[in-house]
């Protein structure tokens, strides 16, 4: 399944009941994966779980309250952007949001397809793919390198297959299914399953931010409903020597 250019993975944080659904039916229609949640505990479950791009957020919920919500966000997730959607519109509050790590302020009511434009501007300005011009995939001996920084980070068998099947896809993005598939077919002998694929992808984040300057998430994202798209961006080259 090919992904949407414009899709993002949202979290509608908030407590009143129309609101939400009503916020997260429109989203949705407009190309967007979203999930609905009341309280900051549900957040903390459902990231754990998959990745999300845009969190909007209330300020008053039961529980940790919305700067709350956001100061935590930011220290263990600062990757995800935050659009601070409240009724509470004193200057105190719109500071202490931007403060608190709010990355935009709308007070309630704003029309939808303003908030759709700023979750589509946010989206977009947060996941850019990761800048690595300068690196190579040398595929014949499973390695990343940068001859600029003099730079090398070694890839196991299944980790170079996985990122050439994403880098080889539309929009860098494969279904899940697919991708254990093609690991299984690559690697006679070796059944790939889900949880299998996601314990390699989970290496592969971390290992690769660990060189990249980069929060893991960003490397390979989970697009829920779809699979995995890939943020680095390298060239591929064949060589018969080992690279320096």
């Amino acid at each position: 399944m090919k992904a949407s250019h414009n899709h993002f993975s949202i979290a509608v944080v908030e407590d009143d009941a129309i609101l939400r659904e009503e916020l997260a039916h429109f989203l949705r229609g407009n190309g967007h994966t979203v999930t609905e949640l009341v309280t900051g505990m549900a957040l903390n479950e459902l990231l754990t779980e998959q990745t999300i791009d845009v969190i909007i957020l209330d300020l008053n919920l039961p529980g940790m309250n919305g700067f709350e919500i956001a100061e935590s966000l930011k220290r263990n997730h600062p990757a995800i952007g935050i659009l601070m959607l409240t009724a509470r519109t004193s200057l105190p509050d719109r500071v202490k949001s931007y403060d608190s790590g709010a990355d935009l302020y709308l007070p309630k009511p704003t029309a939808p397809m303003e908030i759709l434009a700023a979750v589509n501007s946010l989206g977009r300005r947060l996941l850019k793919p990761a800048s690595v011009t300068d690196w190579e995939l040398i595929e014949s001996h499973h390695a990343l390198v940068n001859q600029t920084v003099a730079q090398k980070i070694l890839l196991s068998p299944f980790e170079e297959t996985l990122i050439l099947c994403l880098h080889r896809a539309p929009d860098y993005t494969l279904d899940a299914e697919v991708l254990c598939d093609a690991l299984s077919r690559k690697h006679l002998g070796h059944v790939m399953t889900r949880r299998a694929l996601e314990n390699i992808i989970s290496r592969l984040r971390k290992k690769l931010a660990e060189h990249l300057d980069a929060d893991n998430r960003q490397i390979i994202r989970a697009v829920r409903g779809i699979g995995y798209q890939l943020c680095l961006r390298f060239t591929i080259k064949i060589c018969n020597r080992a690279p320096p």
